[in-house]
């Protein structure tokens, strides 16, 4: 029998491309730049923490993985139960669990992020799908360390 997956995975990894993996790597290696963009941003340091909000496929937080060395730490977060075990089976395959947590919590509210807990908070294509987009920043200022920084594609604050 066939598990059926929530509609944010099947859209995520079923849909968007057509089922077509050449299509997926073509779409991917596209939004590698943005990736590098959110993450030159976010301006990383050694051993920080990162929060990925609507992590959907990882691709911010996969990158983000590589940039605060081996005692930083990244959290995806995520609506969607499936998207989450999706990217726990690729940091697995990485043998980057150690240094990845995977939270399920929307962006309005970050339940299981503790205050002040996080030095940067990532966010691509998210903000669009919440309708309560103060809620949302305001969980994003609760998380952050007082020096901590929040990045997107459009807009990095430090």
């Amino acid at each position: 029998m066939t598990q059926t997956r929530d509609r944010w995975y099947r859209w995520l990894c079923e849909v968007r491309h057509g089922g077509d993996p050449a299509q997926l790597e073509r779409v991917r290696q596209a939004l590698y730049p943005v990736r590098g963009k959110v993450l030159d941003g976010a301006a990383l340091g050694a051993g920080d923490t990162v929060l990925d909000v609507g992590t959907s496929d990882g691709l911010i937080a996969f990158g983000a993985l590589d940039r605060p060395g081996p005692d930083g730490r990244v959290i995806f977060s995520d609506v969607s139960a499936d998207v989450l075990e999706y990217c726990r089976a690729a940091v697995a395959d990485a043998g980057d669990l150690g240094r990845s947590n995977f939270v399920r919590a929307s962006a309005d509210k970050l339940t299981g992020i503790d205050d002040a807990s996080v030095d940067v908070v990532t966010t691509r294509s998210v903000l669009i799908y919440v309708a309560d987009k103060a809620a949302a920043f305001t969980e994003f200022r609760r998380v952050l360390r007082p020096a901590g920084a929040s990045a997107s594609s459009s807009r990095s604050i430090r």
